[in-house]
């Protein structure tokens, strides 16, 4: 069966599970969409677009609504699952960037040199 992935079809079933937890966790406060806007300091009709999966938030936003929520901004977009044919390596990266975004440049040259440490004494073995 041949594989239909595109990096559109990987943006779009971001998009619908960023919105969908957006919306699950919202609404778990009891909030309305004009209260969280109020909150993130985002306009309504934005929130209503995230949460119907027209938009993605940018990083910013992303940090904005968690702290409106009060949760990890992993938490929002925790629960994007592989789509058939994405590589978990991508998820992976995509949560290291996120946890990586509000670090100072000093942490992230430290994670940085961490990562480099582990690549050099624990090498990966190559498939032949």
């Amino acid at each position: 069966m041949k594989n239909d992935y595109t990096k559109d079809n990987y943006a779009e079933g971001m998009k619908q599970k960023v919105g969908m937890r957006l919306r699950e966790l919202r609404q778990e406060q009891h909030l309305k969409q004009e209260e969280l806007a109020q909150r993130a300091q985002c306009h309504p009709t934005y929130i209503a677009k995230i949460e119907s999966g027209e938009r993605i938030p940018s990083l910013d936003v992303l940090k904005r609504l968690a702290d409106a929520l009060e949760v990890p901004a992993t938490s929002i977009i925790g629960v994007i699952d592989e789509i058939e044919g994405v590589p978990s390596k991508s998820r992976l990266i995509d949560e290291v960037t996120l946890l990586l975004y509000d670090c100072s440049p000093q942490r992230i040259y430290l994670v940085r040199d961490f990562i480099r440490l582990i690549k050099h004494y624990f090498p990966e073995k190559t498939q032949s």
